[in-house]
């Protein structure tokens, strides 16, 4: 998120509509200008040929401490731009190109960090140290508040390595880590844990070249707080490849497989009750059901089969009877005859 003042820096001189009544302007040479509010609260920039602020953007208070500091290039945000507390003290520092962030740092007034966002590159003095660009990992601890520690973040070159967050008890609730392994991809690893310390859900992706990224690789897995695993997604190459779901009894509740050859997609669920009979086989392409469906009961008894046509329509319907046989079929046309 790019500083809210932004928009208002970028907006060109204060018209006299928008400008408080009673604001004082008055040059300061070599172009710049320093606005100067009813409250004493001022500002001091430079305008370009068209109006547009450009240069650098000072914003100060009634006491005139330093309130916000931005780097303009015709109206637009580009570099370092700065907040800061009432104490003088540094809040918030980013550096935009192009209005995106690509640093972030958030400091109490004390100057202990709350958030930490960092770039690829060396962009600017302060990310140095804390975003590891000189090769070095460097771990930095985060404040939830003045009272409360949010966990710490670990970067090297700019590089995400580690991070862990803490709830109020001090326990880990969530934590993410990149793996590098000799002969083996990539690896970034998202978990998230119960109150109780039991892992919620784990995803781990395949992070590769920008160059040769294909959307997003690997597997997601989530468990109940007995730990019992309840749901396992497998993607490649963007898009989900097989989707499998539990109960809390360790009875396997569905199973979907996704193929697909060029645009083309073709899902095959099968659907299981609670005590591991199957419910139901259904076949889809293009998210609608296609072909036939076979529904069963709870004792693994055939109930009925659908047959679905290209657009989802049903065309066809078969109900079995308790020894397995076709007692009923149904042809669902514009007439509703029945067979």
């Amino acid at each position: 998120m790019i500083l809210p003042l932004l928009a208002l820096w970028a907006a060109g001189p204060l018209a006299a509509a928008d400008a408080p009544a009673g604001t004082r302007c008055e040059p300061l040479g070599g172009g710049a200008l320093r606005c100067t509010a009813p409250d004493g609260s001022r500002e001091e920039f430079k305008l370009n040929s068209l109006g547009q602020r450009d240069g650098i953007v000072r914003r100060f208070d009634a006491r005139g401490v330093l309130r916000s500091e931005a780097m303009l290039e015709a109206g637009t945000p580009v570099g370092p731009q700065k907040t800061f507390h009432d104490n003088g003290a540094l809040e918030r520092l980013q550096f935009v190109t192009g209005a995106k962030v690509q640093f972030s740092l958030v400091r109490l007034p004390d100057g202990r960090p709350t958030e930490l966002r960092c770039a690829p590159v060396h962009l600017i003095p302060e990310d140095l140290d804390l975003c590891g660009h000189d090769g070095k990992p460097r771990q930095t601890t985060l404040q939830r508040d003045a009272a409360r520690t949010l966990g710490t973040v670990t970067f090297q070159s700019g590089v995400l390595r580690e991070l862990t967050v803490v709830g109020d008890n001090g326990a880990v609730i969530r934590s993410e880590a990149y793996e590098q392994k000799a002969g083996e991809p990539d690896r970034r690893i998202k978990r998230v844990y119960y109150p109780s310390g039991r892992l919620r859900s784990e995803t781990v992706l395949i992070e590769r070249p920008a160059d040769t990224f294909e959307g997003r690789e690997g597997t997601g897995r989530e468990w109940a707080d007995s730990g019992q695993l309840t749901q396992e997604v497998v993607w490649a190459q963007g898009r989900e490849q097989r989707l499998r779901q539990w109960y809390l009894n360790g009875q396997l509740k569905l199973d979907q497989q996704i193929r697909r050859q060029g645009r083309h997609e073709e899902r095959l669920t099968r659907s299981f009750w609670e005590n591991g009979q199957p419910a139901a086989v259904n076949t889809e392409r293009f998210g609608r059901l296609w072909g036939w469906q076979r529904y069963f009961g709870s004792k693994g008894q055939r109930l009925r089969d659908d047959e679905h046509g290209p657009g989802g329509e049903l065309l066809r319907r078969r109900h079995y009877n308790a020894a397995g046989q076709v007692e009923r079929e149904e042809v669902l046309a514009d007439d509703a005859r029945r067979l």
